[in-house]
Formats: structure tokens, sequence, C-alpha cells
């Protein structure tokens, strides 16, 4: 038995003592699926639980559990510390997918009630998945641990597809490969190949196009007139075209976007899309997209329903996208047609977001498309406070990946954690995608030090 089978075993041991849990997961789309997943698994096995979706874990939330089972899902490795202080009397799972910080130690030696099911603590672990992993490929494989019946709870790969594709982990190697194929072997998925752009018609596709982000993207005059250039009706549903004309508008986004030297290769745009049997979403893009735009709108309940197969969920889920689009565009939109948004320094590119709840998607967009050759730092100024103090300001990292992958190459999720350090703060993530939280003020002296470590970095 492999060391990441015997942690899900020992994970799946704790979960079985119990017949009421306490389930606490991040906001977005890796965070909601992977909550879903555990409690569609809990609900079959006639478990009870309540859900809680965060944006962070604080110690005011580990201190308030009073449950005999807490399990956290895309989230907790970096509050181990505080999780075995203060929850050293319950059984505790946590399910996580984030590199560990090097001031947070990972116990050793954990007690028969406490489990962290995280691959990237061990470098035995790590080879074993054979690449990344989100929480959601995680929480399946725990689902499958938990089953009662011959379903053996396969039919929730579709879940673990979607979450995947919300933290832009690659499905076609490793422990995730596995995972998709289980759910085309047993229909739960299947694979399209064409536009990667989502469902719709071809005019609302391209206007809200950043992921694949298209040069287009909230220009409607601009889209108008690029359809018409090419004879392609802007009212006509993507899924009516034939693949001739499909290839036609295809080939006609990628010459505009080397023309607008936009970062978007022949992958990004055209491949393989799965679709999901068993969800009320069938599109998997969509549904991942909605469900992640739920979450950053403070509204995980419905993106927890659709994941539950609620299609009653779908319109409001829809609407809050809808929302989250033309924030997101809003946004894509001041940065590039205000010069002095967008601040260079020597290792990384930085603004300040106006638009709310778009921080981590913006930069990643700039980081993966427009601005590919240094990380890009989102920062938000929040106003008010929380818990009684000044709110924090929250920061998003991104990178390319190829920024990463180059020897002696980035790595945010230290880098992150060591600046915010610096000034009183918290951070962490991944090598390609990190977050902090900073008190509000030391803005500047964390853009600062940030830049020095990155540069530090580069010259590793």
């Amino acid at each position: 038995m492999t060391e990441l089978q015997k942690s899900l075993e020992k994970a799946a041991e704790i979960i079985k003592r119990h017949e009421y849990a306490r389930v606490i997961s991040h906001y977005d789309a890796d965070g909601i699926t992977s909550v879903a997943i555990i409690c569609t698994a809990l609900l079959r096995r006639g478990m009870q639980f309540h859900a809680t979706i965060v944006n962070k874990v604080e110690q005011t939330l580990i201190a308030d559990l009073t449950e005999g089972l807490v399990i956290f899902c895309d989230m907790g490795t970096a509050h181990t510390d505080l999780i075995l202080e203060h929850l050293k009397e319950k059984d505790v799972v946590i399910i996580d997918h984030h590199v560990p910080l090097a001031s947070v130690p990972i116990p050793t030696s954990p007690s028969s009630s406490f489990v962290l099911v995280n691959p990237y603590c061990s470098s035995e672990e790590k080879e074993e998945i054979g690449g990344d992993i989100c929480a959601a490929g995680i929480s399946y494989l725990l689902a499958r641990c938990l089953s009662t019946d011959a379903n053996n709870n396969i039919d929730l790969a579709g879940l673990a597809v979607a979450g995947s594709i919300g933290d832009k982990v690659a499905l076609d190697s490793g422990i995730n490969k596995l995972i998709l194929d289980e759910g085309i072997n047993e229909g739960v998925i299947s694979v399209k190949k064409g536009l990667k752009l989502g469902d719709g018609k071809i005019r609302d596709l391209i206007i809200f196009a950043t992921d694949p982000y298209i040069p287009l993207a909230g220009r409607d005059e601009w889209v108008d007139a690029f359809l018409d250039k090419i004879g392609i009706e802007g009212d006509k549903d993507i899924n009516d075209l034939d693949a001739g004309v499909e290839r036609q508008l295809a080939d006609a986004l990628l010459a505009l976007s080397k023309e607008s030297s936009a970062g978007i290769s022949e992958d990004d745009l055209v491949g393989d899309t799965y679709i999901l049997n068993s969800e009320v979403v069938k599109n998997s893009l969509d549904f991942m997209r909605l469900v992640d735009a739920c979450g950053r709108f403070g509204k995980a309940g419905i993106g927890i329903g659709l994941c539950l197969r609620e299609a009653k969920q779908i319109e409001d889920a829809t609407s809050l996208h809808m929302q989250f689009q033309s924030k997101l565009v809003s946004e894509l939109g001041r940065i590039e047609s205000e010069a002095e948004v967008l601040k260079e320094l020597q290792n990384m590119f930085y603004f300040y977001v106006h638009e709310t709840g778009v921080t981590g998607v913006s930069s990643g967009i700039l980081a993966e498309y427009l601005h590919i050759d240094k990380p890009v730092i989102a920062l938000n100024k929040k106003d008010g406070t929380e818990n009684g103090k000044k709110s924090d300001t929250k920061i998003s990292a991104r990178c390319n990946k190829k920024l990463v992958a180059k020897e002696g190459g980035i790595d945010l999720s230290k880098a992150m954690e060591q600046a915010s350090k610096e000034v009183g703060g918290f951070g962490g993530g991944h090598p390609v995608a990190a977050g902090a939280s900073i008190p509000k003020g030391s803005e500047e002296e964390f853009i600062a030090a940030l830049d020095r470590i990155l540069g530090e970095q580069n010259a590793s």
C-alpha cells in the first residue's frame, strides 16, 4: 500500500467512527467541489454534516469548533499547529494540496485522531501522484474509500475534474488521468473536441472570454465587427457550428491573439472539453465557472447546491457568473486602458484592484496571457474592520508556469510566505499561485520585500 493510500485509509477510518461532521473548505471552485464530494460521500453513509465555506483559516474559527469530527478541505496544512493545539481532543482530517510553509512544521507522529492527507508534505507521496493534484482530486480518492455500495462513488469523478480545471491542474498524467479515465470508462464523463469557450451564443462567449483570454473581451462593438468580418452569426449557438466553421472561428481568434501579442496558444483555445454526464450543468468549463462565481460572491451555498445536483440553483448561479464576468472584464479593461495602473518593477508587476472578488483571477489572466515574463501581483485594500481590527490587505500572486519550470525558477509560495512575514502578515500557496494577507499600511514595504525576494530567486 502506498503512503498516500495509507493516509486515505486512515482518514476513512476516522470518519467512519462518527455520525456527524463539521466540514470546512475554501471558497473557490476547487474548495467547493471538494466539500461537495466529501459531503455527498457522508450523506451516502447516512452521516449528517455542517459545511462552512471560508476565505481563510483563522484562530477564532478553529477555537470555536466543538464538533467531534472536523474535516478541512483545500486548506489546513498551513495551520496544523493551531489545529493540533485547539482540536487535540477532536478527530481531525485535513484534505489539502498546498505546499507546507517553512514556518509551520508538519507533525511527524500525529495521533490516531489526526490525519493530514497532502501529497506535497512528503516527497514519496508527491512522486506517487505523478504530477499536480487538487483538493477535489484527493477528496474523490477519499470518497472512494468511504463508499458503501457498488457505485463506489465513481459518479463523483466529474466534480473532481471540475475542481482540477478550476485550479488549472493538468488531467493528462498521474492520478488525475486515472480519475478522468475512471469517469470516462464508467460513462460519468465524456470528451468533446473543439473550442474551449463553454456553451452558449458565440457573441456572448467571446465578449466574456477571459480564460482563455481573447483580446475582444468586454468590447461588444469589436466583437460584432470581428464576427461580421469572418461571416459568422453571433447569435448562433456554438454547438450548432459544423466542424469547418468552428475551425474557421478558432483560426480567426488565434490570428487575432497573435496580432495583439496575447500569449494564447492553440492548446489554450482548442482541445478536449469534458462533459459531466451526472451533473446538472454538463459542460465542465461552464460548471466550474458557475461554482467559482458563487464562492467569490459569498454565495457558496448555491455552488454546493449545484454540486449536489440541484437544478433549481442553475439560474441563480448563472446570474452570479455573469456579474462576475462583467466585473472581471471591467477590471481587465481598466488595466489595459490606463497605463499607470499596472506598475513594473525589476522582478514583478503589481496593481491595486478596483473591483472586489476578482483579485486572484485578474492577476492570473495577466500572468498567463498578457504579462508572462514576470509574476503579477494584485493587491486588494479593504475598508472597514474584521473581528474588531482594521481589515487586512489581501494579495494574490500569479506567474506563468514557464517561470516556475525553468532551472532556478520562481516559487511564489515561498516568496509570499517570506515577504508577508517581514511585514507581520501571513502567506503561502503554490509555486505558480499564492496569496497573502498583510496589515493595512504595509503594502509598499511588502512590495519592496517581494520584489527583492523574487530577484534573489531569479539569481539562485
